[in-house]
């Protein structure tokens, strides 16, 4: 099997979490990352067995050892690193959102396109085998016509006044928060599933916790207050290019969830449900004839959702996975040209024109149109 080797960009949280996914493959290695802290960087190489460390991304742009780069960084670096490594000619894997705004990722969706690099966002739940699942439902018609689809996403990190992350501030985290961070993770799902780009929305927008206490000591405990320009509450009625229609809730401040990402997809003949944090079943809703439970298993999976099963003779599909899948097919289209099923930096502009939408509509009071280009 041909090999593929990695650069990260940023080492955080979800940066850890896409090398685990990268060394699962078997067929990837991670030769690089780059940490801006030299002496973080060299105890991150020696406790995960990384070859080599760079404390300034433009130097693994120029290594010609690295294929894909990762870039695993705060919002608003986004734009500029994406832009460097696709002038560079490498592989890149963004992190969401794409950029900040989408003057900026119109540039990046140029630009893939003009130096003919594959690009990849990490819109990582359309990677669930029973997610896959059902697009092949849909696509076989066993759903009938698609009237409409609806959930939420909803989590409770954010609930409490001295909970503190850069994501509340915009200017590092971008005018939306709870609608760009993990809305724009539903809406990639609606659009995915349903083959059908969002082409208006009204919305209602909320900011419940207007200042925030950020720990600047912690011996003595010292707070300093910071005021939240971006929104904790979103809710949101959609219509799709088909004619389809549909609604979502975001939330970041609804105590008792960690994962709460659902959805509801209704057609004439049958309905669909998937919740998150039971990622290995799916509900199946008929007229006239008793209602199912589909567990995932390689057995009763289509083919859409067969060829996402990792684990084929276990029960539990979990995050990892799906990351793990995400990366997977993105790989193997540059490696052997497979099918992508994967969200470009296309799909990732989309969405940033769906949440600049629904900002303008929670400021107006009105119906906005979704204009992609």
């Amino acid at each position: 099997m041909k090999r593929i080797n990695v650069g990260i960009i940023g080492i955080g949280y979800i940066g850890e979490a896409h090398i685990e996914a990268i060394r699962r493959l078997g067929y990837a290695n991670v030769e690089a990352i780059v940490v801006r802290d030299e002496t973080k960087a060299k105890e991150i190489c020696k406790n995960l067995g990384i070859p080599k460390y760079f404390t300034d991304y433009k130097e693994i742009l120029s290594d010609s050892s690295i294929d894909v780069i990762h870039n695993c960084t705060p919002n608003n670096l986004h734009f500029q690193i994406n832009k460097d490594i696709i002038l560079s000619g490498k592989y890149v894997l963004s992190e969401k959102p794409l950029t900040l705004n989408s003057n900026e990722s119109k540039q990046l969706v140029e630009l893939g396109k003009k130096y003919k690099v594959l690009n990849a966002v990490n819109f990582v739940y359309r990677h669930y085998a029973v997610v896959q699942h059902i697009k092949g439902m849909i696509k076989n018609g066993e759903l009938g016509n698609i009237y409409a689809i609806f959930g939420s996403y909803l989590q409770d990190w954010l609930l409490y006044d001295t909970d503190y992350n850069w994501r509340v501030e915009s200017f590092v985290g971008g005018p939306s928060r709870a609608v760009s961070d993990i809305g724009s993770h539903w809406c990639d799902l609606a659009q995915f599933l349903l083959g059908q780009d969002i082409v208006e929305v009204f919305a209602d927008l909320a900011t419940f916790v207007p200042a925030r206490k950020k720990k600047v000591s912690i011996d003595p405990e010292i707070y300093h207050t910071v005021d939240v320009d971006t929104e904790d509450y979103g809710s949101i009625i959609l219509r799709f290019s088909d004619g389809s229609r549909g609604s979502f809730n975001v939330s970041q401040v609804s105590a008792g969830r960690k994962l709460g990402l659902s959805f509801q997809i209704d057609g004439s003949k049958a309905s669909v449900y998937w919740d998150h944090e039971n990622a290995s079943a799916l509900w199946i809703g008929n007229r006239s004839m008793p209602n199912q439970v589909m567990i995932s298993h390689p057995d009763l999976l289509n083919e859409d959702g067969k060829t996402y099963r990792y684990y084929q003779k276990r029960k539990c599909e979990r995050w990892p996975d799906a990351q793990r899948n995400m990366i997977d097919n993105y790989y193997r289209t540059i490696l052997y040209d497979e099918n992508p099923k994967y969200a470009s930096f296309e799909d990732a502009h989309k969405i940033i024109k769906v949440v600049e939408s629904i900002l303008e509509s929670n400021k107006s009071g009105t119906w906005q149109k979704v204009f992609i280009f």
